[in-house]
């Protein structure tokens, strides 16, 4: 038996985290192992979920999605990051 894909969610906006931590669950194949709205205490967060691949907001307050994953590269090179974000102005 093959296991689950273990993703990490990195979004603010409460609702697409939600969303998005539904649908992951809701897949076959898939468990969603922790949903953050901050990259802060990154290492410790992702240590702890230990997560296969991660889905990554580039806006986050704080640290951004950006430098986020440069901390992820350093500290968990195996892990895989999706980079995601949501822009209401289209500018």
């Amino acid at each position: 038996m093959e296991k689950d894909i273990r993703v990490a969610i990195f979004e603010d906006n409460y609702l697409l985290r939600d969303g998005y931590f539904q649908l992951i669950n809701g897949m076959p194949g898939f468990a969603c192992v922790g949903a953050y709205d901050n990259a802060e205490d990154l290492v410790f967060k992702v240590r702890h979920s230990q997560p296969d691949v991660i889905l990554m907001d580039i806006d986050l307050p704080g640290i951004s999605g950006i430098e986020a994953v440069l901390v992820i590269k350093d500290h968990f090179p195996t892990v895989h990051v999706i980079m995601q974000t949501v822009f209401e102005d289209e500018d």
